[in-house]
C-alpha cells in the first residue's frame, strides 16, 4: 500500500528549501528506517545543473540505493528537454518526467517532445479528463492531479477527484498526485505553517489511494466519494494482508496491483509529515 509512495518535493512550496538542504534531507531519508516509503527526488528541469553540483558536494558512495529523479518540466518544453538530455550523473537515474497541459492539444505537443523512454506524467485540471486522458492512453503516458495548494480554492472537491479517478480507471491510465497531501486522512487543517494561516478541509493520501483502488476495481462514484471524504482514521483498518474500510475489503495483492498499475505515488514537500501520520495511525 505505502511502499515508495512519497516523491520528495522539498524544493517546492510551501517548503521551498534550497537545493543543498533538500539534497541533504533526501540523502538522510534514504539512509533512515522509513526509506521504504520514499520514492523519487522531485526537481525542475531548469535546476538540473544546480542539482548535479549539490549532489556532487553532498553525496558520495554512501547512499543506500541509487537516486531516482522525477523531473518537472516547468518552463518551455524544448529547453527542458535539452537540460534533461544533457544531464549526466552516474549515481542518479531519471525515473519520470512531468509537464502541465491546458488541453488535449497541449498534452499531445508536450508528449511528442518528451523522451518516450521515461514515464511521462501530464498534469491537467480534473474537469478536462474526458478530453485529455485518451491522448495520454494513446501515448502511453500517465496523469497527474493537483490535490491542494496554498489557498482553499486550490483544493479540488471530492466529487471532482472521484470522477478523475474513475475516468483514469476507464482509460486504464495510471496517475500520481501532488500538493496538499501531507496527512494520511482528510481533515480541516492549516494551509501553511505561517501563524494565522487559513484552514480548510484537506485531502488525505490514504483516502486518495484507497479511493483510487475502488475506482480501479469498478466501484461507483458514491463509494469513491465516501472514501475521499472520510475523516475518521479509525475507519481504515490495516492488517498484514487485508485493508478494511466502510464496507470494503482489499487484500494485499489487490493493493499491490493498484500501486504498480494505477495509483503510483504522490509528491510532497515534506517526507516526515506523511511518515509520522502513518505511525500515529499505528500502521508502522
Amino acid at each position: 500500500m505505502l511502499g515508495r509512495i512519497v516523491d520528495y518535493a522539498g524544493l517546492f512550496p510551501p517548503a521551498a528549501l534550497g537545493m543543498e538542504r533538500a539534497v541533504q534531507n533526501y540523502r538522510e531519508y534514504l539512509g533512515g528506517e522509513d526509506a521504504w516509503m520514499l520514492g523519487g527526488f522531485v526537481v525542475a528541469a531548469p535546476r538540473l545543473e544546480e542539482f548535479a553540483a549539490a549532489f556532487e558536494k553532498e553525496c558520495c558512495d554512501e547512499q543506500q540505493r541509487p537516486w531516482t529523479l522525477s523531473i518537472v518540466c516547468a518552463g518551455e518544453t524544448a529547453s527542458d528537454v535539452r537540460a534533461i538530455e544533457e544531464f549526466q550523473q552516474g549515481a542518479v537515474f531519471i525515473g519520470s518526467l512531468e509537464v502541465k497541459a491546458a488541453d488535449a492539444r497541449g498534452a499531445k505537443e508536450a508528449l511528442e517532445r518528451l523522451p518516450a523512454a521515461r514515464s511521462r506524467y501530464v498534469e491537467f485540471a480534473p474537469e478536462r479528463a474526458a478530453e485529455i486522458l485518451p491522448v495520454l492512453a494513446e501515448y502511453g503516458a500517465r496523469a497527474k492531479i493537483r490535490m491542494g495548494g496554498l489557498t482553499a480554492e486550490s483544493i479540488p472537491a471530492a466529487d471532482a477527484v472521484a470522477r478523475f479517478l474513475q475516468a483514469c480507471a476507464r482509460e486504464r491510465v495510471a496517475w500520481k498526485a501532488t500538493a496538499g497531501l501531507h496527512h494520511a486522512v482528510r481533515g480541516v487543517r492549516s494551509l501553511t505553517d505561517a501563524t494565522g494561516s487559513a484552514r480548510a478541509p484537506m485531502h488525505g493520501f490514504v483516502n486518495l489511494f484507497l479511493a483510487g483502488a475502488l475506482a480501479f476495481f469498478g466501484a461507483d462514484e458514491a463509494a469513491v466519494v465516501r472514501t475521499l471524504e472520510e475523516q475518521d482514521a479509525a475507519a481504515f483498518r490495516a492488517d498484514d494482508d487485508v485493508m478494511r474500510w466502510h464496507n470494503n475489503t482489499m487484500i494485499a495483492d489487490q493493493l499491490s496491483q493498484v500501486r504498480s498499475e494505477f495509483a503510483i505515488c504522490f509528491g510532497s514537500c515534506s517526507f516526515t509529515d506523511p511518515v509520522e501520520d502513518v505511525k500515529a495511525m499505528g500502521w508502522v
